[in-house]
């Protein structure tokens, strides 16, 4: 059977990519200035890191926060592939609170591009200071390009208990912070729609999809660091998106990449608030298309007003070979809207 068929032809395609960017152009973030809330706490090391560890386990279960593929000591992975790493510490816890999120899946299914989340500590050699980081839900809703009060109203308050227990276990020893929105790119986010011919079943369909993506972006050296089914909470196996026949969520993970920009020369660990790349991809229930979407790495770069011109060129890198993975399979560059707002 015929998985997919491509109904846009080049010149369709270009109009499609220029509505994109300008649909993009017309959306006004929020005045909000916070990108990221950090916690920094003095003379930590490796005993802190794994109490830390066991933090994000149990005692953020109990506000409603579970760890989907956690990834600890990223910097010793530097140093066995790289050779050189100037961090002593740098993980990335990814959150989920999936049974406030799922509600909003069927508001905007776009949260997935920050769903889950990272939940970062790092510790730079040079200062030994430990910062426990997470992006702020005011400014992944302005980079999604979100503007639904509901939707925002929500989300943002799905985050309080999780700050509210991170002061709570390191409030009187931690300096609390912000890292401060430098600005926002011209394109925030990298949207596709995949058409297909009606399967005999669509699981099937969506797991031989599942593995032909994930090849693809493996043989270009990309990590599927997280996989999170959506319609299946880590709790029950009972069906919470029934309008959805299909809603995943991948983590994607570049070594190179990561190193260059979290690591290596004048390192920005705090870019890790972004990685890995939470990159969504569903099927409404009646409709003979993939919709694929994740924030663009330029995102990272203009929110960071990040210069450094090799890092620069990495981030291009990456934003001109993900979506070629993507229309390899078919993809089509569509705008960044809600796509169930008609």
């Amino acid at each position: 059977m015929k998985l997919f068929k491509q109904i846009v032809p080049t010149l369709l395609l270009s109009t499609i990519i220029l509505t994109s960017l300008s649909a993009a152009d017309k959306f006004v973030p929020s005045k909000n200035k916070n990108l990221a809330v950090e916690y920094t706490l003095e003379n930590k090391g490796e005993a802190f890191d794994k109490e830390f560890f066991e933090f994000t386990k149990k005692p953020l279960e109990k506000v409603g926060f579970f760890v989907s593929d956690p990834h600890h000591n990223v910097n010793y992975v530097y140093e066995q592939q790289v050779g050189a790493t100037s961090l002593s510490q740098l993980s990335f816890s990814s959150l989920v609170n999936d049974d406030k999120a799922r509600v909003l899946f069927n508001k905007d299914p776009r949260i997935g591009g920050f769903t889950p989340f990272n939940l970062v500590i790092y510790r730079k050699k040079s200062d030994m200071k430990t910062v426990i980081t997470h992006i702020t839900p005011e400014a992944a809703l302005d980079i999604l390009q979100i503007s639904d009060k509901e939707v925002r109203t929500q989300y943002t308050a799905m985050f309080k208990p999780l700050d509210a227990a991170i002061e709570k276990e390191y409030g009187a020893g931690a300096k609390k912070s912000y890292t401060k929105i430098q600005g926002y790119a011209k394109h925030n986010m990298m949207n596709f729609e995949i058409p297909f011919e009606q399967p005999d079943d669509i699981d099937e369909f969506f797991d031989a999809f599942q593995e032909k993506f994930e090849t693809a972006f493996q043989t270009k050296g990309y990590i599927i660091a997280g996989f999170y089914n959506m319609k299946y909470s880590l709790n029950t196996h009972t069906d919470v998106l029934p309008n959805y026949s299909n809603f995943v969520v991948w983590s994607l993970c570049h070594i190179p990449f990561s190193y260059t920009i979290f690591d290596g020369k004048n390192p920005l660990p705090q870019a890790a608030i972004f990685a890995p790349c939470s990159m969504y991809a569903y099927i409404k229930e009646g409709e003979n298309k993939i919709v694929i979407g994740m924030p663009t790495l330029s995102a990272w770069a203009a929110a960071l007003g990040i210069k450094d011109k090799e890092k620069l060129k990495k981030i291009e890198e990456l934003d001109t070979e993900i979506p070629s993975i993507i229309r390899s399979l078919g993809g089509v560059d569509v705008s960044n809207k809600n796509p169930l707002v008609k």
